[in-house]
């Protein structure tokens, strides 16, 4: 069996490139030639590879969400309390707010982008904002277990509480809001999740 011709170029950075066009610009405002163009490769050699702008886009979603995962995973290595691990996932908002260049969340981009108009990207953003929202709820329900909140709390709520203040965060870092507000706006909603 013989092998395909080797890429003349790398997959994961045009991949990444990909993913960098839509978070600024949107998916639909990205023209296919100003997609090649950051990419680095030629029409054919895109096609051949990804198939499609829209299948790049299916890429470049997991990529992104395997990515965050990542990050929650390394961010809550190590933390002994659940409110430790919120306080750690607090500050991991805040160091993506000030490194993503105002761009926002893409998985949140795209939900605005798309909606429900989208069959598969809406069936895609359900699955990776679940998953991140069972993370929220595992961390409350083991403070609810523990004693640090109150019996009463649902922790499923809670865990919705902490995914809207995530995207209301990553909303604001797009436009250019004062920094020390933005901390000081935390402080309140990490203040709120522990009462």
């Amino acid at each position: 069996m013989t092998r395909g011709k080797p890429l003349s170029f790398d997959r994961e950075e045009a991949l990444n490139r990909a993913m960098e066009l839509f978070w600024r610009h949107g998916y639909e405002a990205t023209g296919i030639t100003q997609l090649l163009a950051y990419m680095g490769i030629p029409r054919q050699s895109f096609y051949n590879t990804f198939g499609s702008k829209e299948e790049i886009l299916f890429e470049a979603i997991q990529l992104y969400s395997a990515g965050v995962r990542q990050m929650l995973r390394d961010a809550l290595q190590g933390a002994e309390t659940p409110f430790d691990k919120i306080d750690r996932i607090f500050a991991l908002w805040e160091r993506m707010g000030s490194q993503e260049g105002g761009s926002g969340c893409f998985l949140g981009n795209c939900v605005a982008e798309f909606g429900t108009t989208h069959d598969k990207v809406a069936e895609m953003m359900a699955n990776k904002l679940r998953a991140i929202h069972g993370v929220f709820a595992g961390i409350f329900q083991e403070a609810i277990d523990r004693g640090d909140l109150p019996a009463e709390r649902d922790a499923e709520i809670m865990a919705t509480t902490m995914m809207t203040y995530s995207q209301g965060l990553a909303l604001i870092s797009k436009t250019a809001t004062n920094r020390e507000q933005t901390r000081g706006a935390m402080d309140i909603m990490k203040r709120s999740l522990k009462q």
